[in-house]
């Protein structure tokens, strides 16, 4: 009995040294996944850089082909535009033909190259052809130029009394230029755009 109560104290104290005494050296990590947690997590970050590098290239290639698509689809709307625009000096000769020709006089010729004129106007206008002949509109330098200026009572200035020369679209862009004459102001003041006056 003295014996074993001897021993227990020498024992307790001994247990109480470990706990109370020096610092208990780190813990080291021995799982598996936690030591591998660091390499696999740069990988990750990695990929998804990579990933996002090529989501970023394959939709600078997709805005690239929708640009191609766009010139490709405007180059063929417009592919004969140049045809047109060189017709627009025939379709002129033959309003000067019809008005230069006599109602009396000439009404066989005259029935006859208008309806040819008919004709080949139905046609530019199935392909996109539009005629613009703006009296009565106010003056847009996007659509008409000026070439004259004259004073129509109770019109007010800017507005286009008459047009010399029709302008045209081409399936919705402007081919020609209006040649117009407009209302000037009423103190006869040339007003912007105009070359000139009609007496």
């Amino acid at each position: 009995m003295t014996g074993k109560a001897r021993g227990e104290p020498a024992k307790q104290r001994s247990s109480h040294r470990g706990e109370g005494g020096a610092p208990d050296a780190p813990q080291v990590d021995t799982d598996p996944m936690t030591q591998e947690a660091g390499p696999e997590t740069a990988e990750i970050a990695r990929l998804k850089a990579r990933e996002d590098e090529l989501l970023r290239a394959l939709a600078e290639q997709q805005n690239v082909l929708r640009r191609r698509r766009q010139e490709m689809d405007a180059s063929l709307r417009y592919a004969q535009e140049d045809l047109v625009r060189d017709l627009l000096p025939v379709l002129d000769d033959f309003e000067r033909a019809i008005q230069a020709m006599k109602p009396a006089a000439d009404e066989p010729i005259r029935a006859g190259v208008s309806l040819v004129y008919d004709r080949l106007m139905r046609v530019l206008a199935q392909q996109g052809l539009e005629a613009m002949s703006p009296v009565g509109e106010v003056f847009d330098p996007a659509l008409h130029d000026a070439m004259a200026e004259g004073q129509e009572p109770g019109i007010a200035p800017g507005t286009i009394l008459e047009v010399a020369l029709p302008g045209y679209r081409f399936r919705g862009r402007v081919l020609r230029h209006a040649k117009v004459v407009v209302a000037g102001p009423a103190t006869g003041e040339s007003s912007p755009g105009a070359t000139g006056k009609v007496s």
